[in-house]
């Protein structure tokens, strides 16, 4: 009988520290993989309706398009970076009903908590076009665009057009996801907010949305106000006599004092890239 009880006991004892070798490994943090998206939100899908504005006016948007790519994502300052340096083209004006555009799985992420994501808008050699014809792709490296935005802008009976091209290079880093990789599809979602640019005030924590001052901008630089609101006719616009559209000791990207309204909406330009939604990234790198 003794033989017996030790020969279980040690069997007991064997199968036991097998079970918690057994949980041990199962509690390993494991890979996950990184979904990557880009959205315009419903500003951007279904335009900024008027009582959005200050002023009266609604906003909306024939094109959006960005030239995304170099997302990369990182857990913690020292972690394995996890990336894809493709460029691609995307139209956000075109609906996803809250879905975003798909732009990348990336696999193979290394587990824990994702606090350094980032990406970059910028032109690119041979992107790939996602949700973009021929032409607007081929307008878009030609004219060297990491943003290139169309639509109008309505007010009872009155409306104006706007065709910007920008292209300044913006990297946004250290964005947060706000989440954890452990065998699991972590969101990351780059969001485009479009109301930055009608933003009436740089340096204010609240500023309100407006575009009267753009479209009294129709003429500005001598030419015959046709409702077509142009860079040159923005550059017109002195900012240094308006109570708003306060810039502080800001400077546009290539480095100049902002002192009209062209330099200021390629300031703000540098401000749309968020994550997630409403999640920040703490650091933005803009080129001219």
């Amino acid at each position: 009988m003794a033989r017996t009880t030790a020969t279980t006991t040690f069997k007991t004892a064997l199968f036991t520290t097998c079970a918690l070798a057994l949980t041990a490994c199962g509690d390993d943090p494991q890979p996950g993989t990184l979904a990557v998206s880009v959205w315009g939100e419903d500003f951007i899908e279904e335009g900024i309706p008027a009582d959005e504005l200050i002023d009266g006016w609604a906003i909306g948007f024939d094109a959006f398009v960005v030239s995304i790519g170099n997302t990369v994502g990182r857990a913690g300052e020292d972690g394995t970076d996890v990336g894809d340096p493709t460029f691609r083209l995307v139209d956000l004006a075109q609906p996803t009903a809250g879905a975003g555009h798909a732009l990348v799985e990336l696999a193979d992420a290394p587990p824990g908590y994702y606090d350094h994501f980032g990406y970059e808008l910028r032109a690119a050699p041979n992107p790939i076009a996602v949700n973009v014809d021929a032409t607007t792709a081929a307008a878009m490296t030609a004219g060297g665009y990491s943003v290139w935005v169309r639509g109008q802008a309505t007010k009872g009976s009155e409306t104006r057009t706007f065709d910007w091209g920008f292209t300044t290079k913006l990297t946004f880093l250290h964005c947060d996801l706000g989440g954890d990789v452990d065998g699991n599809t972590l969101a990351a979602r780059a969001t485009i907010h479009a109301d930055h640019l009608f933003y009436d005030d740089a340096v204010s924590d609240e500023p309100n949305v407006a575009f009267q001052l753009i479209a009294d901008a129709d003429g500005a630089d001598g030419t015959i106000a046709d409702g077509a609101i142009t860079f040159a006719e923005l550059a017109a616009v002195d900012l240094r006599g308006q109570a708003r559209y306060q810039v502080g000791s800001l400077r546009d990207p290539a480095g100049a004092a902002i002192v009209n309204l062209a330099q200021y909406i390629v300031h703000q330009v540098t401000t749309v890239g968020h994550i997630n939604g409403e999640g920040h990234c703490e650091d933005v790198v803009a080129q001219p």
